[in-house]
């Protein structure tokens, strides 16, 4: 997997989900899976973040189209476990 480009990819969805005060790092890529870790320390509206599901498609979308290997991606949200 070409890091350059997954990096890439997670750098667009990190100014996407700033946005709402919020932030994403990469947990790992292996295989055709990334995953993402959803972070919301210093967000004013947790709430305000768009759901999980919405942010998985977006972030298969601005990986995939970079990294065509690439066909699931899975985002660590807190708002689970809260």
């Amino acid at each position: 997997m070409d890091q350059a480009l997954l990096d890439e990819a997670v750098g667009e969805m990190r100014a996407l989900v700033a946005l709402d005060g919020g932030d994403v790092e990469l947990v790992s890529a292996t295989g055709n899976t990334v995953v993402l870790r959803l972070i919301l320390e210093g967000a004013e509206c947790r709430e305000c973040v768009m759901p999980k599901e919405f942010l998985e498609q977006i972030a298969l979308d601005m990986v995939s189209t970079r990294l065509t290997e690439v066909s699931a991606v899975t985002i660590d949200d807190p708002r689970e476990t809260d």
